[in-house]
């Protein structure tokens, strides 16, 4: 009898580590699946981010077709404080005016994350002013995915009345905009390339260093 019972209670010591282990086992994979889940959900965005360009670009290059007029996508500007904007900016959550040099806090650049906008530039000034024709808004991108413009796409795309590229000194205008998940290193992102006649096109990429 004390035989059996020691048994017992050697074997009732095993399923207990048995099962501790089991659950440690299911919390790692509940771990890896979460993180992968993550960054599943983080690359869709980005690459929902890049084709909602390149869209916009398109769009933006057959308006100027159009109308044949400059039809200008620039990069949203920051708002300051709720206070400074009007209510339907602040339901909706999309921008009304486009960003300048630097962005409200003084010491940033302005980025397309911030969201962008298209519009009918009548003054070929690259701002949208008032009295033009707001085309399109699209609100500002997930915190996570970066999207920034080489020095001469990185404030504004715009388009001539003939549906080429056109910078504001009326010179072409050919950049590439990068799309990436911010502060990340060795991970998958998108170029949007625009060449010197505005044609645009994706490039998936391996990216070493995301700002």
């Amino acid at each position: 009898m004390r035989f059996k019972k020691e048994m017992t209670q050697l074997q009732l010591g095993q399923s207990l580590i048995e099962t501790l282990f089991v659950l440690m086992v299911i919390a790692l994979m509940c771990g890896i699946a979460a993180s992968s889940m993550r960054s599943m959900q983080t690359n869709i965005q980005i690459q929902t981010a890049a084709q909602d360009m390149l869209n916009d670009v398109l769009t933006a290059r057959t308006e100027a077709l159009r109308r044949e007029k400059r039809i200008t996508l620039c990069v949203a500007a920051l708002v300051s404080s709720p206070s400074s904007v009007s209510i339907e900016e602040n339901v909706s959550g999309l921008p009304r005016q486009c960003a300048v040099a630097l962005s409200h806090s003084g010491n940033a650049l302005p980025t397309w994350q911030q969201g962008w906008m298209m519009f009918v530039d009548d003054n070929n000034n690259g701002i949208l002013d008032e009295g033009e024709v707001l085309l399109q808004r699209h609100p500002s991108l997930p915190m996570l995915v970066s999207a920034t413009g080489n020095a001469t796409v990185n404030r504004y795309i715009s388009f001539g009345a003939n549906g080429r590229s056109l910078a504001l000194n009326g010179g072409f205008q050919a950049g590439t905009l990068t799309f990436c998940e911010r502060l990340k290193s060795s991970n998958e992102g998108w170029l949007l390339i625009i060449n010197a006649i505005g044609r645009p096109r994706l490039e998936k990429t391996q990216m070493t260093n995301c700002i």
